[in-house]
């Protein structure tokens, strides 16, 4: 859709771009290509979207033959979407589900069959990175993530210059490669935003791969790194204070005055690190240094 008509549309059923839910509208017909092109959209394919809006992602996914279920919290847009699609002769009504709701707080899996699934979206800012994690860390993760995101969030989902961020080390836990397939500029949307977006590709691991890569469950990892990145700026030991202490021992640690602390187990990096430079594997390293010990186990095993 041009800006004139996407404004006619929403005008017909007294509406506007809803800034909440972070509501920029795709116009540029050569982003959308990119987007199917990079998922390998094929018939029969089943694709899972949040966020559809006036369905112009949508349509194009049906259109190469894919099972869409879409994931809206505007009622105004569900009410549009079940409407105009529906009276496209060119459509066949098994191949679209609008579901109403909430993406943050629906079950996904509870809306995915037994078949292979591909996620596939143009994702509203406010949700992007919760988006991410319920798609790469459910049980059946999908066969590929195809995203348009803002620009900063894509790039902190890749490790650049070596430095880690929590998002970064979440998505390469969970993922066999992580990419930026292209920049998108403002003026691909309407209405345009005010930062630059880019699509971004990752081809997920399954559950069985991502505990046979880490020697344990990510998750784990993940409940380690959220203490590590609690206060970026901080050495990740004074960050992981918290633990030590909780975790207990028969002696103090290094520094303390008669607090029972957990000796670090083998600790093999500079004490005066900050969480954001260890990589992925190093943060599995720590995790499983720090689960072999009964107290530490205790502390984090929930």
């Amino acid at each position: 859709m041009t800006p004139t008509e996407i404004k006619k549309v929403l005008s017909d059923f007294g509406a506007r771009p809803n800034k909440r839910l972070g509501q920029h509208f795709l116009i540029d017909k050569s982003v959308l290509q990119t987007i199917i092109e990079t998922a390998n959209i094929k018939k029969g394919d089943h694709v899972l979207e949040i966020g559809p809006g006036l369905g112009v992602l949508t349509q194009a996914l049906i259109d190469c033959g894919a099972d869409v279920t879409a994931i809206e919290q505007d009622r105004r847009m569900v009410a549009y979407l079940e409407h105009d699609l529906s009276n496209q002769p060119s459509l066949i009504s098994a191949n679209r589900r609008i579901v109403h709701g909430d993406a943050a707080t629906i079950h996904w899996h509870e809306l995915i069959d037994e078949r292979p699934w591909k996620f596939v979206s143009n994702l509203p800012y406010s949700i992007t990175s919760l988006a991410l994690r319920k798609a790469l860390w459910t049980p059946k993760p999908p066969d590929i993530v195809v995203v348009l995101v803002q620009r900063e969030v894509a790039e902190r989902a890749i490790a650049k210059n070596g430095k880690t961020s929590l998002l970064s080390l979440m998505v390469a836990l969970a993922s066999h490669r992580t990419r930026i397939v292209k920049r998108v500029p403002a003026g691909a949307f309407y209405p345009p935003p005010k930062v630059e977006s880019a699509i971004l590709e990752i081809v997920p691991m399954s559950q069985r791969e991502r505990i046979e890569k880490w020697g344990m469950d990510p998750e784990k990892i993940m409940a380690i790194a959220k203490l590590g990145f609690a206060h970026p700026r901080k050495f990740l030991l004074s960050n992981l204070k918290s633990l030590l202490v909780g975790a207990g021992s028969s002696r103090p640690g290094p520094g303390t005055r008669g607090a029972e602390t957990a000796p670090l187990p083998d600790f093999p990096f500079n004490p005066k690190i900050r969480a954001e430079d260890l990589a992925p594997e190093q943060w599995a390293e720590l995790a499983r240094s720090l689960f072999s010990i009964e107290g530490y186990k205790h502390e984090l095993d929930f």
